[in-house]
């Protein structure tokens, strides 16, 4: 017999050898699976019951549109829109990246897309205005991180499909924690900014303005088309995900004629093959959670923090602490897919609301893009302003504190990730 502990240190074995997520999920599962004497069989079963889901069909169609638009005019087109109206006020450069940066985000769903997009955009604007070059670094690496707050995000569905709760509420959750955390770091940017005196770009008249956004207008359309589907209910998530696919398509290359059907083909293999990553991640995980939920794995852990936490609070704060620990060295989504038997247990154990949490572990997961060692926003700037690791880390900081902050008033106040989709009409 295979005990629980041994399936955890050959999880750390594998994951330590730099072995690929899934392949360090299934080696795990496989271990506790067959030597607890389970069918071969079930290996094969709970893989393809993991891959066999109409949500997660969106997962593909979301990084297939978020690579043509982030490779397309359409990032390029939205930058330009938030430069023209918050670029002239102090700080006004700053907070228009972080604006971009939630905005491309949102598009893309990706972190490091967003960074790589807006970062080689905009860092040397940064620094030209007279942004210190840690305080660019930071808005850049910390900016990149609100694409998964600010839905249609990734993580955050990935998530809730695997807490068994609704996308739709989940991405509705997420707008206002999103926009708070945006504001946050444009807070610190502003006061920064005045106290150094650092000015913003030059002002545009309202007709150069509205002339920006005429020339815009199917980039901001794209984000209104999608959520729009999706909260009028005119289309499920998957749909919606069908959906931008199929229009950013059309404005790449029939509107903004960025793009040849030859270049669509080569962005189209590139992102058939990140979203294969991420499928045959959550299919694998499928393994593992049939041998956590065999062994009754959520029951023993229930009956530990039981005896020891009394509060929904409390335990919110070690889960936090947890999560902040794993996002160190691992992805805090994946963290949360695999341990979410455990997870829903405690969950129901403490009444706390599931839509709650999915915003909470997606804060966590912000946090966790941009915490060393390991953090990937980190080596992504790094990549593209040849910098440091500690000059990146230094200049981020600030910008963690706000997403802190964040973290705890969503903790503390569950109303402001729950208010939205309460008003939509979501049970939550």
């Amino acid at each position: 017999m295979v005990t629980a502990t041994t399936v955890l240190i050959v999880f750390f074995a594998l994951l330590l050898l730099g072995v690929p997520i899934a392949y360090v999920v299934l080696g795990a599962a496989a271990v506790g699976i067959l030597g607890n004497g389970y069918s071969p069989a079930l290996l094969a079963q709970q893989t393809f019951a993991g891959a066999n889901s109409f949500v997660m069909l969106s997962v593909p169609f979301f990084i297939i549109s978020g690579d043509i638009a982030s490779k397309g005019k359409t990032a390029s087109k939205i930058v330009d829109v938030i430069n023209a109206f918050f670029g002239r006020v102090p700080a006004g450069l700053g907070i228009a990246t972080i604006a971009a940066c939630a905005f491309f985000g949102a598009i893309t769903g990706s972190a490091i897309a967003t960074i790589v997009a807006i970062g080689a955009l905009m860092l040397p604007k940064l620094i030209e205005a007279g942004y210190p070059k840690l305080l660019a670094l930071g808005i850049i690496t910390c900016g990149g991180t609100l694409g998964v707050m600010i839905p249609p995000s990734i993580p955050m569905l990935l998530v809730s499909v695997a807490l068994q709760t609704s996308v739709s509420a989940s991405f509705a959750a997420g707008f206002i924690p999103g926009i708070l955390t945006a504001a946050l770091m444009c807070l610190w940017i502003f006061f920064y900014a005045k106290k150094n005196k650092i000015g913003g770009s030059e002002k545009l008249s309202f007709r150069e303005k509205m002339t920006t956004v005429k020339n815009s207008i199917w980039a901001l359309l794209y984000p209104v088309i999608v959520l729009g589907s999706i909260y009028s209910g005119i289309a499920t998530p998957t749909e919606a995900a069908v959906i931008s696919v199929f229009y950013v398509f059309i404005v790449e290359v029939f509107v903004y004629r960025k793009f040849s059907f030859q270049e669509i083909y080569a962005t189209l293999r590139t992102s058939t093959v990140n979203a294969a990553t991420m499928t045959i991640f959550v299919a694998t995980a499928q393994v593992l959670l049939y041998y956590v939920t065999k062994e009754k794995i959520p029951d023993r852990v229930i009956t530990l923090l039981t005896a020891n936490v009394n509060s929904a609070g409390a335990m919110m704060a070690i889960l936090c602490f947890i999560f902040l620990v794993a996002g160190c060295f691992t992805n805090v989504g994946a963290f949360v897919v695999i341990l979410s038997p455990i997870l829903l247990a405690i969950l129901s154990q403490y009444d706390i609301s599931v839509t709650n949490f999915v915003i909470v572990c997606t804060l966590m997961n912000q946090i966790g893009f941009i915490t060393p060692p390991f953090g990937l926003c980190l080596f992504v700037t790094m990549k593209i302003a040849g910098a440091s690791v500690i000059e990146v880390v230094r200049g981020s900081i600030p910008f963690m504190i706000a997403m802190a902050v964040a973290t705890i008033l969503v903790i503390m106040f569950p109303g402001i990730a729950l208010f939205l989709p309460r008003l939509l009409g979501f049970t939550v």
